[in-house]
């Protein structure tokens, strides 16, 4: 009966030595339960936490255990560890427990400020921080992921740069252009909807942590757009790099790098499209008929099928409305604004008199 114990103690023992091996040499954490752990497994265990009908009773190392004990007016005895004698008198640790007291009424100041401490342990800056780096490891496991959407981009601007290459300044040169653009917004903004069931998922462990006081909310959005900015512009500057030189778009290094952060705040303002309708549908299949539908409305709004002055009156509101809209001026004003004393279209082939020049391009579209 006693070999039988020892066998399964050094068993014990030998599998958390390798759990801690791994620990060690692949910088990993691992997470367990263990029932009555002997002295030499608990020397491989670095944090203990102890709960006992839900709440924290201890968090921290063994000898961090015994110190509590003893601020506690408990005494180890030497027959056991603190951890075997922490759960005997578990049910007295928590009594011990310090309970805040409500404040008076007459001070509701203080009462704000007292709740705000206890939900809010970390300093702002602490919590985007740690939310920084735990966006940046998830980003760093799904490489495989972003370096689709990194190709994706590379082929789609290449794709287009090959179809409109040296697209010209005539009026066929005016309708490719504007076709350009209007395909590049569609395809940008349509290409997010992938992260919407991510962010759906993630509603859940959201409104969890943010009620319990882990971390604000603000400290959540401003740590995701921080990791997410790089890797947001590295996609902007291959979509451009793509296409903005084979079709023989404006060819100034102003131009270019305007155009290159148009591409960054489309996607930027794509993500945050999707992260706001992911917060109040109600799944994903909710979700996605909303983003389908409201994309169309404002593509449809935007002016490139039909133009602000033949729009009813009631729906004029959809024209300022839409996303479309300010992207499409932003790309137009771009690229015309290098053109705007070039002749685009003669009234002749002796070439005359013109008829359109950048300025009447940008003036039609109602673009100052």
């Amino acid at each position: 009966m006693e070999d039988s114990l020892c066998n399964k103690c050094d068993s014990a023992l030998n599998v958390m030595q390798t759990l801690r091996s791994i620990t060690d040499s692949r910088h990993r954490t691992v997470v367990l339960s263990i029932h009555q752990p002997s002295f030499k497994i608990l020397s491989t265990i670095d944090q203990i936490l102890l709960l006992a009908k839900g709440t924290v009773v201890h968090h921290g190392t063994l000898s961090s255990l015994q110190a509590f004990l003893l601020s506690n007016g408990f005494t180890v005895p030497p027959q056991l560890n603190a951890l075997e004698y922490a759960m005997e008198i578990l049910n007295q640790l928590q009594k011990n427990e310090p309970t805040i007291s409500p404040p008076s009424p007459e001070n509701p100041t203080s009462e704000t400020k007292t709740k705000d401490t206890i939900r809010h342990r970390s300093s702002r800056i602490r919590e985007i921080l740690t939310l920084y780096n735990r966006f940046w490891k998830i980003i760093y496991r799904t490489r495989q992921l972003l370096f689709t959407n990194t190709l994706q981009a590379l082929g789609v601007g290449l794709v287009l740069g090959t179809i409109y290459i040296n697209i010209g300044f005539d009026k066929s040169g005016i309708e490719k252009r504007l076709g350009l653009f209007a395909f590049t917004l569609t395809f940008l903004l349509s290409s997010t909807t992938e992260t919407l069931p991510i962010f759906i998922n993630e509603r859940p462990i959201l409104l969890r942590e943010t009620s319990s006081g882990v971390y604000r909310l603000s400290s959540y959005l401003i740590a995701n757009t921080l990791v997410f900015l790089p890797y947001l512009l590295a996609i902007a500057i291959v979509y451009s790099v793509s296409v903005y030189f084979l079709v023989g778009l404006c060819p100034t290094i102003q131009a270019f790098t305007y155009f290159v952060l148009v591409i960054w705040v489309i996607i930027l303002m794509a993500n945050s499209f999707v992260l706001f309708l992911s917060s109040i549908a109600p799944n994903y299949i909710a979700g996605t008929s909303l983003v389908t539908a409201l994309l169309a409305g404002f593509f449809l709004f935007s002016g490139y099928f039909i133009s602000k002055e033949s729009l009813p009156k009631f729906w004029l509101f959809m024209h300022y409305f839409s996303m479309y809209k300010y992207a499409l001026d932003a790309f137009l004003v771009n690229e015309y604004s290098c053109l705007l004393t070039r002749c685009l279209i003669w009234f002749d082939e002796k070439n005359s008199t013109c008829m359109v020049t950048g300025s009447d391009v940008l003036a039609e579209r109602g673009t100052p």
